[in-house]
Protein backbone atom coordinates (compact mmCIF):
# COMPACT_ATOMS: atom_id res chain seq x y z
CA UNK A 1 0.00 0.00 0.00
CA UNK A 2 2.51 2.83 0.93
CA UNK A 3 5.53 2.50 -1.25
CA UNK A 4 7.64 5.49 0.02
CA UNK A 5 9.27 4.91 3.41
CA UNK A 6 8.67 7.87 6.02
CA UNK A 7 11.66 8.53 8.31
CA UNK A 8 13.43 10.50 10.08
CA UNK A 9 15.88 8.14 11.50
CA UNK A 10 17.51 6.84 8.33
CA UNK A 11 21.43 7.28 7.95
CA UNK A 12 22.72 9.58 6.21
CA UNK A 13 25.19 7.23 4.16
CA UNK A 14 22.19 4.86 3.28
CA UNK A 15 21.75 4.26 -0.77
CA UNK A 16 18.54 6.11 0.11
CA UNK A 17 19.36 7.80 3.00
CA UNK A 18 19.10 11.27 1.81
CA UNK A 19 15.26 10.52 0.50
CA UNK A 20 13.69 9.41 3.60
CA UNK A 21 15.62 12.57 5.58
CA UNK A 22 14.13 14.76 3.10
CA UNK A 23 10.73 14.07 3.07
CA UNK A 24 11.06 13.06 7.12
CA UNK A 25 12.21 16.99 7.06
CA UNK A 26 9.60 18.22 4.58
CA UNK A 27 6.44 16.91 6.69
CA UNK A 28 7.67 18.29 9.86
CA UNK A 29 8.62 21.64 9.00
CA UNK A 30 5.19 21.85 7.83
CA UNK A 31 3.52 19.97 10.10
CA UNK A 32 5.20 22.89 12.62
CA UNK A 33 3.74 25.68 10.49
CA UNK A 34 0.34 24.51 10.68
CA UNK A 35 0.67 24.67 14.51
CA UNK A 36 2.36 28.41 13.75
CA UNK A 37 -0.26 29.56 11.05
CA UNK A 38 -3.28 28.06 13.28
CA UNK A 39 -2.38 29.61 16.95
CA UNK A 40 -1.61 33.11 15.49
CA UNK A 41 -4.92 33.07 13.57
CA UNK A 42 -6.97 32.35 17.02
CA UNK A 43 -4.49 34.55 19.02
CA UNK A 44 -5.30 37.15 16.24
CA UNK A 45 -8.79 36.75 16.36
CA UNK A 46 -8.62 37.04 20.80
CA UNK A 47 -6.72 40.20 20.72
CA UNK A 48 -8.91 41.84 17.85
CA UNK A 49 -12.34 41.12 19.68
CA UNK A 50 -13.48 43.97 21.76
CA UNK A 51 -16.76 41.90 23.54
CA UNK A 52 -18.63 38.75 22.92
CA UNK A 53 -20.88 40.06 19.99
CA UNK A 54 -18.11 40.91 17.83
CA UNK A 55 -16.45 37.57 18.93
CA UNK A 56 -18.90 35.28 17.94
CA UNK A 57 -19.19 37.88 14.20
CA UNK A 58 -15.17 37.56 13.19
CA UNK A 59 -15.64 33.95 14.53
CA UNK A 60 -17.88 33.71 11.93
CA UNK A 61 -16.55 35.24 9.20
CA UNK A 62 -12.68 33.49 9.75
CA UNK A 63 -14.57 30.37 9.82
CA UNK A 64 -16.07 30.92 6.81
CA UNK A 65 -13.03 32.29 4.73
CA UNK A 66 -10.57 29.44 6.02
CA UNK A 67 -12.93 26.28 5.48
CA UNK A 68 -15.43 26.63 2.75
CA UNK A 69 -13.39 28.48 0.58
CA UNK A 70 -10.75 25.63 0.41
CA UNK A 71 -12.23 23.65 -2.55
CA UNK A 72 -11.74 26.70 -4.28
CA UNK A 73 -8.34 27.36 -3.21
CA UNK A 74 -7.59 23.78 -3.48
CA UNK A 75 -9.17 23.64 -6.86
CA UNK A 76 -6.48 26.31 -7.76
CA UNK A 77 -3.50 24.34 -6.02
CA UNK A 78 -3.78 21.61 -8.32
CA UNK A 79 -3.38 23.74 -10.85
CA UNK A 80 -0.21 26.18 -10.47
CA UNK A 81 2.88 24.86 -11.26
CA UNK A 82 5.00 27.25 -8.66
CA UNK A 83 2.96 26.39 -5.77
CA UNK A 84 5.37 27.99 -3.27
CA UNK A 85 3.77 31.42 -4.06
CA UNK A 86 0.56 29.94 -2.42
CA UNK A 87 2.75 29.75 0.78
CA UNK A 88 3.95 33.35 0.46
CA UNK A 89 0.33 34.27 -0.51
CA UNK A 90 -0.73 33.04 3.17
CA UNK A 91 1.75 35.35 4.38
CA UNK A 92 1.54 37.99 2.92
CA UNK A 93 -1.92 37.85 4.00
CA UNK A 94 -1.38 36.81 7.76
CA UNK A 95 1.36 39.17 7.67
CA UNK A 96 -1.41 42.43 6.82
CA UNK A 97 -4.33 40.46 9.38
CA UNK A 98 -1.82 40.80 11.61
CA UNK A 99 -0.88 44.69 11.29
CA UNK A 100 -4.85 44.90 10.66
CA UNK A 101 -5.56 43.79 14.30
CA UNK A 102 -2.62 46.52 16.02
CA UNK A 103 -4.79 49.20 14.43
CA UNK A 104 -8.13 47.66 15.85
CA UNK A 105 -6.07 47.90 19.03
CA UNK A 106 -4.93 51.11 18.46
CA UNK A 107 -8.27 52.38 17.47
CA UNK A 108 -10.29 50.73 20.84
CA UNK A 109 -13.40 51.72 19.80
CA UNK A 110 -16.07 49.01 18.62
CA UNK A 111 -17.85 51.31 16.21
CA UNK A 112 -14.81 52.43 13.79
CA UNK A 113 -13.09 49.68 13.93
CA UNK A 114 -16.27 46.62 13.36
CA UNK A 115 -15.48 47.07 9.93
CA UNK A 116 -11.66 46.94 9.91
CA UNK A 117 -12.29 43.89 12.48
CA UNK A 118 -14.45 41.98 9.90
CA UNK A 119 -11.19 42.76 7.22
CA UNK A 120 -9.17 41.13 9.77
CA UNK A 121 -10.79 37.98 10.20
CA UNK A 122 -11.25 37.92 6.35
CA UNK A 123 -7.19 37.94 5.40
CA UNK A 124 -6.61 35.56 8.37
CA UNK A 125 -9.33 33.17 7.35
CA UNK A 126 -8.20 33.22 3.37
CA UNK A 127 -4.12 33.17 4.56
CA UNK A 128 -5.20 29.66 6.19
CA UNK A 129 -6.97 28.58 3.37
CA UNK A 130 -4.17 29.19 1.12
CA UNK A 131 -1.95 27.66 3.45
CA UNK A 132 -3.76 24.62 4.27
CA UNK A 133 -4.32 23.74 0.40
CA UNK A 134 -0.94 23.72 -0.02
CA UNK A 135 0.27 21.96 2.83
CA UNK A 136 -2.03 18.92 2.33
CA UNK A 137 -1.34 18.94 -1.75
CA UNK A 138 2.66 18.94 -0.72
CA UNK A 139 2.56 16.75 2.02
CA UNK A 140 0.71 13.92 0.10
CA UNK A 141 2.42 14.77 -2.94
CA UNK A 142 6.33 14.93 -1.89
CA UNK A 143 5.54 11.64 0.73
CA UNK A 144 3.30 9.67 -2.18
CA UNK A 145 0.32 9.76 -0.21
CA UNK A 146 1.60 7.90 2.86
CA UNK A 147 -0.76 8.13 5.82
CA UNK A 148 1.52 8.45 8.56
CA UNK A 149 2.99 11.58 7.02
CA UNK A 150 -0.46 12.93 6.24
CA UNK A 151 -1.60 11.97 9.99
CA UNK A 152 1.61 14.39 11.39
CA UNK A 153 0.64 17.55 8.92
CA UNK A 154 -2.78 17.51 9.92
CA UNK A 155 -2.24 16.84 13.70
CA UNK A 156 -0.81 19.95 15.33
CA UNK A 157 -3.38 22.35 14.02
CA UNK A 158 -5.50 21.34 16.78
CA UNK A 159 -2.73 22.18 19.70
CA UNK A 160 -1.75 25.38 17.73
CA UNK A 161 -5.88 26.86 18.49
CA UNK A 162 -5.25 25.85 21.65
CA UNK A 163 -2.33 27.46 22.62
CA UNK A 164 -3.67 30.39 20.42
CA UNK A 165 -6.62 31.27 22.56
CA UNK A 166 -4.74 30.28 25.56
CA UNK A 167 -1.62 32.39 26.05
CA UNK A 168 -3.17 35.06 22.95
CA UNK A 169 -0.92 37.90 23.53
CA UNK A 170 0.57 40.79 21.18
CA UNK A 171 4.38 39.39 21.78
CA UNK A 172 3.32 36.11 21.12
CA UNK A 173 1.29 36.98 18.08
CA UNK A 174 4.69 38.86 16.42
CA UNK A 175 6.96 35.87 17.40
CA UNK A 176 4.82 33.74 15.69
CA UNK A 177 4.42 35.56 12.62
CA UNK A 178 7.98 35.53 12.75
CA UNK A 179 8.61 31.81 12.73
CA UNK A 180 6.11 31.47 10.16
CA UNK A 181 8.31 34.06 7.88
CA UNK A 182 11.43 32.14 8.72
CA UNK A 183 9.96 28.28 7.96
CA UNK A 184 7.88 29.45 5.19
CA UNK A 185 11.32 30.40 3.39
CA UNK A 186 12.83 26.86 4.76
CA UNK A 187 10.28 24.89 2.94
CA UNK A 188 10.52 27.21 -0.46
CA UNK A 189 14.18 26.16 -0.28
CA UNK A 190 13.32 22.99 0.27
CA UNK A 191 10.79 22.99 -2.40
CA UNK A 192 12.82 24.20 -5.18
CA UNK A 193 15.44 21.77 -4.76
CA UNK A 194 12.91 19.66 -6.45
CA UNK A 195 12.40 16.12 -4.58
CA UNK A 196 12.07 13.63 -6.06
CA UNK A 197 8.48 13.01 -7.01
CA UNK A 198 6.64 9.88 -6.52
CA UNK A 199 3.52 8.51 -7.05
CA UNK A 200 2.54 5.52 -4.83
CA UNK A 201 -1.09 6.20 -4.94
CA UNK A 202 -3.25 3.79 -4.24
CA UNK A 203 -5.63 3.91 -6.99
CA UNK A 204 -7.61 0.48 -7.73
CA UNK A 205 -9.33 -0.14 -10.59
CA UNK A 206 -12.55 -0.22 -8.81
CA UNK A 207 -12.25 2.84 -7.13
CA UNK A 208 -15.16 4.93 -7.98
CA UNK A 209 -13.93 8.97 -7.26
CA UNK A 210 -17.19 10.41 -6.60
CA UNK A 211 -18.16 8.57 -4.53
CA UNK A 212 -15.40 7.50 -2.47
CA UNK A 213 -15.47 11.46 -1.61
CA UNK A 214 -18.95 11.83 -0.94
CA UNK A 215 -18.31 8.88 1.89
CA UNK A 216 -15.02 10.89 3.03
CA UNK A 217 -16.87 14.07 3.35
CA UNK A 218 -19.69 12.42 4.96
CA UNK A 219 -17.29 10.67 7.48
CA UNK A 220 -15.68 13.98 7.88
CA UNK A 221 -18.78 15.57 8.92
CA UNK A 222 -19.70 12.83 11.23
CA UNK A 223 -16.56 13.31 13.22
CA UNK A 224 -16.64 17.01 13.46
CA UNK A 225 -19.79 16.23 15.15
CA UNK A 226 -18.86 13.31 17.12
CA UNK A 227 -15.66 15.54 18.21
CA UNK A 228 -17.44 18.87 18.77
CA UNK A 229 -20.56 16.64 20.84
CA UNK A 230 -17.84 14.97 23.43
CA UNK A 231 -17.17 17.93 24.90
CA UNK A 232 -20.39 19.64 24.67
CA UNK A 233 -21.66 21.40 27.68
CA UNK A 234 -17.83 20.82 29.89
CA UNK A 235 -16.21 24.22 31.14
CA UNK A 236 -13.38 24.09 28.95
CA UNK A 237 -10.75 25.72 31.57
CA UNK A 238 -7.62 26.64 29.90
CA UNK A 239 -5.72 23.34 30.93
CA UNK A 240 -8.29 21.38 29.73
CA UNK A 241 -8.61 23.86 26.52
CA UNK A 242 -4.74 22.47 26.40
CA UNK A 243 -5.58 19.28 27.19
CA UNK A 244 -7.85 18.64 24.32
CA UNK A 245 -5.73 20.40 22.19
CA UNK A 246 -2.78 18.06 22.80
CA UNK A 247 -5.48 14.92 22.75
CA UNK A 248 -6.65 15.69 19.32
CA UNK A 249 -3.51 16.15 17.88
CA UNK A 250 -2.12 13.14 19.23
CA UNK A 251 -4.93 11.08 17.97
CA UNK A 252 -4.49 12.47 14.65
CA UNK A 253 -0.77 11.67 14.70
CA UNK A 254 -1.18 8.13 15.83
CA UNK A 255 -3.74 7.27 13.03
CA UNK A 256 -1.24 6.77 10.54
CA UNK A 257 0.48 4.48 12.85
CA UNK A 258 -2.83 2.36 13.94
CA UNK A 259 -3.29 1.65 10.03
CA UNK A 260 0.60 1.13 8.96
CA UNK A 261 0.44 -1.46 12.04
CA UNK A 262 -2.72 -3.30 11.91
CA UNK A 263 -3.83 -2.83 8.48
CA UNK A 264 -6.75 -0.74 7.26
CA UNK A 265 -9.76 -2.35 8.16
CA UNK A 266 -8.72 -3.86 11.99
CA UNK A 267 -7.79 0.04 12.92
CA UNK A 268 -10.95 1.57 11.38
CA UNK A 269 -12.82 -1.10 13.45
CA UNK A 270 -10.70 -0.19 16.27
CA UNK A 271 -11.43 3.51 16.19
CA UNK A 272 -14.90 3.20 15.45
CA UNK A 273 -15.88 0.92 18.33
CA UNK A 274 -13.71 2.16 20.50
CA UNK A 275 -15.13 5.68 19.97
CA UNK A 276 -18.89 4.31 20.24
CA UNK A 277 -18.10 2.80 23.28
CA UNK A 278 -16.48 6.04 25.00
CA UNK A 279 -18.65 7.84 24.12
CA UNK A 280 -21.32 5.79 25.52
CA UNK A 281 -19.70 6.05 29.15
CA UNK A 282 -17.79 9.23 28.65
CA UNK A 283 -19.83 10.53 31.42
CA UNK A 284 -18.33 8.44 33.92
CA UNK A 285 -14.37 10.00 34.31
CA UNK A 286 -12.68 12.72 32.24
CA UNK A 287 -9.95 9.65 30.70
CA UNK A 288 -12.89 8.27 28.98
CA UNK A 289 -14.08 11.33 26.96
CA UNK A 290 -9.90 12.00 26.36
CA UNK A 291 -9.88 8.37 24.58
CA UNK A 292 -12.78 8.47 22.97
CA UNK A 293 -11.91 11.61 21.28
CA UNK A 294 -8.85 10.75 20.69
CA UNK A 295 -9.86 7.65 18.88
CA UNK A 296 -12.12 9.72 17.04
CA UNK A 297 -9.22 11.86 15.82
CA UNK A 298 -7.30 8.62 14.56
CA UNK A 299 -9.94 8.84 11.54
CA UNK A 300 -8.37 12.23 10.45
CA UNK A 301 -5.51 10.60 8.19
CA UNK A 302 -8.09 7.48 7.06
CA UNK A 303 -10.06 10.23 4.97
CA UNK A 304 -7.53 12.17 3.80
CA UNK A 305 -5.53 9.14 2.77
CA UNK A 306 -8.66 7.86 0.92
CA UNK A 307 -10.09 11.00 -0.80
CA UNK A 308 -6.46 11.47 -1.93
CA UNK A 309 -6.39 8.10 -3.74
CA UNK A 310 -10.02 8.84 -5.15
CA UNK A 311 -9.06 12.13 -6.53
CA UNK A 312 -5.12 11.62 -7.76
CA UNK A 313 -3.53 14.51 -8.98
CA UNK A 314 -6.16 16.89 -7.71
CA UNK A 315 -5.27 15.96 -3.98
CA UNK A 316 -5.35 20.14 -3.19
CA UNK A 317 -9.21 19.86 -4.37
CA UNK A 318 -9.04 16.60 -2.03
CA UNK A 319 -7.70 18.73 1.32
CA UNK A 320 -10.65 21.46 0.36
CA UNK A 321 -13.36 19.47 0.13
CA UNK A 322 -12.73 17.43 3.40
CA UNK A 323 -12.05 20.58 5.44
CA UNK A 324 -15.20 22.38 4.09
CA UNK A 325 -17.35 19.04 5.00
CA UNK A 326 -16.42 19.98 8.90
CA UNK A 327 -18.72 22.98 9.07
CA UNK A 328 -22.02 21.29 9.07
CA UNK A 329 -21.25 18.51 11.63
CA UNK A 330 -19.41 21.33 14.28
CA UNK A 331 -22.44 23.35 13.79
CA UNK A 332 -24.96 20.48 14.16
CA UNK A 333 -22.98 19.89 17.40
CA UNK A 334 -22.60 22.92 19.14
CA UNK A 335 -26.32 25.10 18.01
CA UNK A 336 -29.16 25.69 16.90
CA UNK A 337 -28.13 26.95 13.38
CA UNK A 338 -27.52 23.95 11.56
CA UNK A 339 -31.41 23.58 10.93
CA UNK A 340 -31.61 26.91 9.77
CA UNK A 341 -29.11 25.76 7.00
CA UNK A 342 -30.18 23.15 6.72
CA UNK A 343 -33.54 24.93 6.01
CA UNK A 344 -32.18 26.57 3.47
CA UNK A 345 -29.60 24.34 1.72
CA UNK A 346 -31.92 21.57 0.48
CA UNK A 347 -34.63 23.03 -1.12
CA UNK A 348 -32.20 25.29 -2.95
CA UNK A 349 -30.15 22.22 -4.36
CA UNK A 350 -33.57 20.92 -5.44
CA UNK A 351 -34.52 23.77 -6.55
CA UNK A 352 -31.34 24.16 -8.72
CA UNK A 353 -31.55 20.53 -10.11
CA UNK A 354 -34.79 21.31 -11.40
CA UNK A 355 -34.02 24.32 -13.37
CA UNK A 356 -30.88 22.43 -14.72
CA UNK A 357 -32.97 19.41 -15.67
CA UNK A 358 -35.70 21.54 -17.28
CA UNK A 359 -32.70 22.84 -19.07
CA UNK A 360 -32.15 19.41 -20.45
CA UNK A 361 -28.75 18.92 -18.61
CA UNK A 362 -28.42 15.27 -17.60
CA UNK A 363 -24.51 15.22 -17.66
CA UNK A 364 -23.58 13.72 -14.11
CA UNK A 365 -20.54 15.42 -13.55
CA UNK A 366 -22.45 19.21 -14.14
CA UNK A 367 -25.54 18.15 -11.69
CA UNK A 368 -23.22 16.72 -8.69
CA UNK A 369 -21.13 19.74 -9.25
CA UNK A 370 -23.90 21.72 -8.70
CA UNK A 371 -24.74 20.09 -5.28
CA UNK A 372 -21.16 21.18 -4.15
CA UNK A 373 -21.46 24.42 -5.21
CA UNK A 374 -24.91 25.05 -3.62
CA UNK A 375 -23.31 23.38 -0.06
CA UNK A 376 -20.22 26.01 -1.05
CA UNK A 377 -21.82 29.06 -1.31
CA UNK A 378 -25.26 29.11 0.41
CA UNK A 379 -24.24 27.96 3.80
CA UNK A 380 -21.63 30.72 4.10
CA UNK A 381 -23.73 33.34 2.58
CA UNK A 382 -26.52 32.44 5.35
CA UNK A 383 -23.84 31.95 7.66
CA UNK A 384 -23.44 35.91 6.98
CA UNK A 385 -26.78 36.57 6.66
CA UNK A 386 -27.62 35.08 10.61
CA UNK A 387 -23.91 36.65 12.21
CA UNK A 388 -23.08 39.62 10.83
CA UNK A 389 -26.02 41.23 8.63
CA UNK A 390 -29.04 40.25 6.83
CA UNK A 391 -30.07 43.90 5.21
CA UNK A 392 -31.55 44.23 1.61
CA UNK A 393 -28.06 45.01 0.47
CA UNK A 394 -26.16 42.46 1.81
CA UNK A 395 -28.38 39.62 0.74
CA UNK A 396 -28.10 41.42 -2.94
CA UNK A 397 -24.84 41.62 -2.89
CA UNK A 398 -23.77 38.43 -1.54
CA UNK A 399 -26.14 36.62 -4.50
CA UNK A 400 -24.34 38.52 -6.97
CA UNK A 401 -20.75 37.02 -5.52
CA UNK A 402 -22.90 33.74 -5.40
CA UNK A 403 -23.90 33.96 -9.04
CA UNK A 404 -20.27 34.87 -10.03
CA UNK A 405 -18.72 31.76 -8.23
CA UNK A 406 -21.22 29.41 -9.98
CA UNK A 407 -21.12 30.83 -13.35
CA UNK A 408 -17.21 30.12 -12.70
CA UNK A 409 -17.57 26.62 -11.06
CA UNK A 410 -20.22 25.57 -14.05
CA UNK A 411 -17.67 26.90 -16.52
CA UNK A 412 -15.30 24.21 -15.01
CA UNK A 413 -17.15 21.28 -15.85
CA UNK A 414 -18.72 22.44 -19.40
CA UNK A 415 -16.05 24.42 -20.85
CA UNK A 416 -18.74 26.69 -22.09
CA UNK A 417 -18.85 30.12 -20.72
CA UNK A 418 -22.71 31.22 -22.29
CA UNK A 419 -23.97 27.95 -20.62
CA UNK A 420 -22.24 28.34 -17.93
CA UNK A 421 -23.53 32.05 -17.14
CA UNK A 422 -27.07 30.64 -18.17
CA UNK A 423 -27.19 27.76 -15.58
CA UNK A 424 -25.94 30.24 -13.11
CA UNK A 425 -28.30 33.20 -13.65
CA UNK A 426 -31.63 30.75 -13.96
CA UNK A 427 -30.42 28.54 -10.86
CA UNK A 428 -30.17 31.57 -8.55
CA UNK A 429 -32.72 33.56 -10.02
CA UNK A 430 -35.44 31.01 -9.68
CA UNK A 431 -34.46 29.65 -5.94
CA UNK A 432 -34.11 33.22 -4.75
CA UNK A 433 -37.74 34.07 -5.89
CA UNK A 434 -39.30 31.09 -4.51
CA UNK A 435 -37.68 31.58 -1.45
CA UNK A 436 -38.89 35.10 -1.12
CA UNK A 437 -42.03 34.14 -2.37
CA UNK A 438 -42.57 31.33 0.49
CA UNK A 439 -41.29 34.31 2.81
CA UNK A 440 -43.71 36.90 2.09
CA UNK A 441 -46.57 33.87 2.42
CA UNK A 442 -45.29 32.76 5.56
CA UNK A 443 -45.52 36.42 7.12
CA UNK A 444 -48.83 37.08 4.68
CA UNK A 445 -50.30 33.85 7.44
CA UNK A 446 -48.36 35.17 10.36
CA UNK A 447 -49.89 38.56 10.12
CA UNK A 448 -53.80 36.60 9.27
CA UNK A 449 -53.28 34.36 12.78
CA UNK A 450 -55.14 35.83 15.30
Amino acid sequence: MYNVPFSLNRRANSPHGKLYFTHGTWCMTCAMLHFLVDCLCLCCLYLTALDMVQMMTIFVTYNVCAFLTQPLTGWLADRMKQRHWMLLGADGLLAVAVLGAGVVESLGDAHTSGWLMLGVATLLGLGNSLFHVWGGKEVARQTGNDIRALGVFVSTGAFGLAVGAVFASWLLLYLLLLFICLLSVACIRMELKELIPHSSFLTPHSLFPIGVVAAMMLAVAMRSFAGESYTTGIDKTPLLLLTLGATSMLGKMAGGWLVRGLGMVKAIILMVVGATLCWMVKSQHLALMLLGLFLVNCTMPVTLYWANAALKGREGLAFGLLAAALMPGYLMATSATASHLLAALIPTIFIELGVLWLLKERRKKVLLSSVAVNMLTNVPLNLYLIYVNDGAATILMGEAIVVLVEALWYYAFTRHIKQACIYSILCNAISFLIGLLLFLMTEYFIVLTP
